[in-house]
């Protein structure tokens, strides 16, 4: 199977590709706006406050698009994708913060968190002992669908999407 370079997928010169690259279609899309994704993104500290922040910009983002009775789900999925992100997506010395994307579609509403690890995120058995290794089985119990994406420059999404229909 033939793939045509980066360059034609996204119709963005390489070197000037980034994490937001599969944003850039949204801003470029010929449809009429009510046809685009609602998208509203926020640079998270990689700091334990960091999860409350993107709870809190969760609640007024989905109060604002009206989807105010889906909060309490996205709320503790997006605690997990921020937790995650912090314990297991940090380097040292990168200077790469991790940022919390909300796409809202037509049917269905997407949490997104990037950091700038490569590893994909894995689940592994849950510590019956200890409060770890829970976080990607909250998600998939939670969400309708989960995953990830490698971005261009290094790093990682980890998203879960949930019908709003």
């Amino acid at each position: 199977m033939n793939f045509p370079p980066p360059s034609e997928t996204t119709g963005i010169p390489l070197n000037d590709q980034g994490w937001d690259d599969w944003l850039r279609p949204f801003a470029d899309n010929p449809r009429s706006n009510g046809d685009r994704p609602l998208v509203a993104s926020r640079n998270l500290p990689p700091e334990v406050e960091s999860p409350g922040i993107a709870r809190n910009v969760t609640k007024a983002t989905l109060v604002r698009w009206s989807l105010g009775e889906f909060y309490d789900d996205a709320a503790v999925v997006v605690s997990e994708l921020v937790t995650n992100a912090i314990r297991y997506g940090l380097r040292p010395g990168v200077g790469y913060p991790l940022r919390l994307v909300l796409v809202r579609y037509e049917r269905q509403l997407v949490c997104m968190v990037t950091d700038p690890a490569d590893a994909a995120p894995t689940m592994r058995e849950p510590d019956w002992i200890t409060e770890t290794g829970r976080g990607l089985h909250i998600i998939e119990a939670m969400s309708r669908a989960w995953g990830w994406t490698p971005l261009l420059q290094g790093g990682k999404a980890v998203w879960a999407s949930f019908s709003i229909i």
